[in-house]
């Protein structure tokens, strides 16, 4: 019954690392994505910031952008879904730490600055170390080492925004979101048309 068991488990563990290597590539598009969105919101930012633009104007800009990638983010992978009925564990994994980690970036974006629960300008310190941990984990579940590593440099910059907050923090993040977030999208998508093009000859 032991030695069953102990099969049974050991099977599951197989399935589930077979399960992280095929679902590699069903990041990589929201990396890019919400990369991009990121990034040209934080310019636009920069550029408001800069025109001394009221920060009640920022923060709609960045609501109706947030919630508009989220809707158009949405409608993509529920029809991604219907395509492709197969659902691996590590994919669902994946979808609750994302969805998860999207929540707490929210909250931590509008709901913290509207309580004044903190000063704004520690909005991207504190959700670089929300996204150090997203990485880690994602890493962890995809088995992706260098993915892993990424979180590294999402806490780093994270420790140099606290102690060194600036209107600048705006352009070092956005530097960041290509750096940590676009450039790893596009090398996950293009490892992904590699695996899908070696698997169709």
């Amino acid at each position: 019954m032991d030695t069953k068991q102990a099969e049974s488990e050991l099977a599951l563990i197989k399935q589930m690392m077979a399960d992280s290597r095929q679902v590699v590539a069903d990041n990589g598009r929201h990396y890019i994505f919400w990369g991009i969105v990121v990034t040209a919101a934080l310019v636009a930012n920069y550029i408001m910031a800069l025109q001394h633009v009221s920060m009640n104007y920022a923060g709609m800009m960045w609501f109706i952008t947030m919630i508009s990638a989220s809707i158009i983010d949405a409608i993509v992978e529920r029809r991604k879904q219907k395509i492709s009925r197969v659902k691996t564990f590590a994919g669902r994994l994946l979808g609750a730490l994302w969805a998860a980690s999207g929540i707490s970036m929210f909250m931590l974006g509008f709901v913290g600055t509207i309580t004044g629960a903190y000063n704004a300008i520690y909005i991207c310190s504190l959700i670089s170390i929300v996204l150090g941990v997203a990485y880690y984990t994602s890493g962890s579940i995809q088995q992706i080492k260098w993915l892993q590593w990424l979180s590294l440099g999402w806490w780093a910059g994270a420790v140099y925004t606290f102690v060194y907050p600036s209107i600048h923090t705006l352009l070092i993040f956005a530097l960041m979101m290509i750096c940590f977030q676009v450039i790893p999208g596009i090398i996950l998508y293009k490892k992904w048309k590699k695996s899908n093009t070696e698997i169709e000859m």
